[in-house]
């Protein structure tokens, strides 16, 4: 009974002296990698900007393929915001902000882990001669818990391999990014999305009400629902010329519900596509087309269906139709 008394001593004694031992450890952790990519500062900062595409690069987000993603605030820059819910308890639920930027020089993010705490990102754009010096940083306060303070001695270990995987899966994203006419052409791996639509032909001249009609009546629908939309609109252009078109418009949700006769709710796969952003008025948007098309035909690809448009600015708060942002995908095989 003595020794047993004795072994419950020394193993409270070691208990003691590690949470004491572990007050005096570093409350703050700091991991820190970097990468030369061969690309303009421009290009991987508006990468890293948009945090969408942050689905295209971050190692955690891309391990669990039923993980919801939700996009809120605006697209890019300060205040955008990206929240991910996922059943694996590897990577939780969780959200990424955008607090601060300066335009191709650095970015600074904030990650919210929920109960594990939050953390700081920083990226910084160095120019060198060797082309664009990429620095990540993830930086945490641990607090007064004497535990947390032990496993940051080994953050560089757990963290480090995750911070360098984001860095190599950016690099290679980036230099995905071409340029024609004086457009980028992203490659881009499109996620796997729900949509409900209304599909309906149109003229020239009637394509935009009807398209108005067709966001109103689906929000309507999903306000009915106290639902709302997960991203921006968008349309499916399956035909179309000089006389008319054949349009499927609608809104991206969460997941799939039951909807009316006349909507079409639909679970769509992850594709591969050529991406285009067109910033100025629709009426000039073929000469978006007109590039994207030729770089599919100089570089020998195949169109995987018909092209469509997500539209990123609200005509109902950006009157002026010159800064309105338009992306053109074409699905390739």
């Amino acid at each position: 009974m003595k020794i047993f008394r004795r072994i419950l001593l020394i193993i409270l004694c070691i208990a003691l002296l590690v949470i004491a031992a572990g007050y005096v450890l570093p409350r703050n952790v700091h991991v820190e990698r970097k990468l030369v990519m061969n690309v303009s500062q421009k290009t991987i900062f508006n990468q890293v900007n948009t945090l969408k595409n942050w689905t295209k690069w971050l190692p955690w987000l891309q391990k669990d393929t039923s993980l919801h993603i939700l996009c809120s605030g605006p697209e890019s820059g300060v205040g955008a915001t990206l929240k991910w819910l996922s059943s694996d308890k590897n990577i939780g639920s969780g959200s990424v902000s955008i607090i601060s930027g300066i335009v191709s020089d650095s970015l600074e993010v904030v990650f919210d882990f929920a109960e594990k705490g939050k953390s700081t990102g920083k990226f910084i754009f160095l120019k060198a001669n060797e082309g664009i010096i990429v620095t990540y940083i993830l930086a945490s306060d641990l607090g007064m818990n004497p535990i947390s303070r032990w496993f940051g001695l080994f953050s560089d270990r757990l963290i480090g391999p995750d911070i360098e995987q984001s860095l190599y899966n950016l690099k290679e994203l980036v230099h995905d990014t071409k340029a024609i006419y004086g457009y980028e052409i992203v490659d881009y791996k499109l996620p796997a999305r729900t949509l409900i639509t209304i599909r309906d032909t149109a003229s020239p001249e009637t394509v935009t009400p009807k398209l108005a009609l067709t966001y109103k009546k689906i929000s309507l629908f999903l306000k009915s629902k106290n639902l709302s939309p997960s991203g921006n609109p968008m349309a499916v252009f399956h035909q179309y010329s000089n006389q008319g078109f054949d349009i499927e418009a609608g809104l991206p949700v969460i997941s799939i519900i039951a909807v009316p006769e006349g909507l079409n709710c639909s679970e769509r796969e992850a594709e591969r596509t050529l991406m285009i952003k067109y910033i100025g008025s629709y009426k000039m948007i073929s000469s978006a087309y007109i590039a994207l098309q030729n770089y599919v035909d100089n570089n020998e690809l195949q169109r995987n269906g018909p092209g469509w448009e997500e539209y990123l600015t609200n005509p109902t708060i950006e009157a002026d139709s010159n800064k309105r942002q338009t992306n053109i995908y074409y699905p390739i095989k």
